[in-house]
């Protein structure tokens, strides 16, 4: 078993754990059996050395191989975090955040997440990102800063939550 260094390791959510673990599970059964159908189909009819389909199906296997890999390495360094875990007292990975943008008064709701989770269109940012790393490890009142393609953004801390 290969030596895991911290830097190595990748923080997720329960919920990111179990998504990434049913995803490697349909990649693994359900995608490469239909590359396996689309192999045996085009072995049937033809002389496959030359046949382009043969070879769309060959890059399709090895794009597959390469996804299924890559979600096993990171499984394979992950650090799952429990409910507990997660602080209401600082922000961390897994914290839900409500903050308020101190220019225009709108309150926001971000969910702050490795990048392996983030999915920032439903509020899930990373921790590197840059609204994403001036959360990091603020506390409720805080006001932090951020620079944003739109400029720099004042946030106030309102809540942390699990």
């Amino acid at each position: 078993m290969p030596i895991i260094e911290d830097d190595d390791i990748i923080t997720l959510t329960e919920e990111g754990h179990k998504r990434m673990m049913e995803t490697l599970e349909h990649l693994k059964t359900e995608h490469r059996a239909e590359i396996r159908e689309r192999m045996a189909n085009v072995e049937k009819g033809s002389e496959m050395s030359e046949d382009p389909e043969y070879e769309e199906i060959k890059k399709d296997q090895s794009i597959l191989e390469g996804r299924i890999a890559h979600l096993e390495n990171i499984l394979a360094r992950a650090k799952v975090l429990s409910k507990g875990e997660i602080s209401t007292e600082r922000v961390g990975i897994g914290s839900k955040v409500i903050v308020e943008n101190l220019k225009n008064k709108k309150s926001e709701t971000y969910e702050i997440l490795s990048t392996m989770e983030s999915d920032p269109a439903k509020g899930r940012i990373s921790d590197i990102c840059p609204v994403g790393r001036a959360l990091m490890r603020a506390k409720k009142g805080d006001v932090v800063f951020s620079q944003t393609p739109s400029g720099r953004i004042r946030y106030l801390v309102k809540d942390i939550k699990r």
